[in-house]
Parts: structure tokens; sequence; C-alpha cells
């Protein structure tokens, strides 16, 4: 196999974003079509979504910590 030039890396990594986002929402869907209740963050907020499409706030999420656009940010493990 011979190696990716920098380029071909570079598109390659700019991809994997838009599969986890298809994937996540495939799999959103897949809980809906199976009548599942969901949990997810919405406005600011965690939400319960029954199979009907109601939707019942379980409690407001805030950040723990700011991080600006374009700043690194560490977190230790």
């Amino acid at each position: 196999m011979s190696e990716l030039s920098d380029d071909e890396i570079d598109r390659l990594e700019a991809i994997i974003p838009r599969l986890a986002a298809v994937a996540t929402y495939a799999a959103y869907l897949r809980a809906v079509a199976a009548g599942h209740s969901l949990i997810m963050a919405k406005d600011g907020r965690l939400v319960q979504i029954h199979p009907d499409g109601s939707e019942e706030m379980l409690r407001d999420l805030c950040g723990k910590h700011k991080v600006e656009s374009g700043k690194t940010f560490n977190v230790g493990i």
C-alpha cells in the first residue's frame, strides 16, 4: 500500500466529522422508529423525548468550562 500525501490525509480527516454527524442522526432515527424514549441536549436543557413526540424538560444544562473558539482546551485524565 502506498503512503498517502498530506493533502489526501487532510481530505480524509475532513470527512470524519460529517461521518460522525450522519451516524449520530441515523442512530437517532433508528431509536425513534423503534419507539424508544431519547434523552438529548436541546437549547441548553436536558430533554427527554417520548415515543409520541412530546418533550419533557429534565433540567437546565450549565457549562462547566467556557472555551473560546480557536483556543486549546486540555482535559486531564
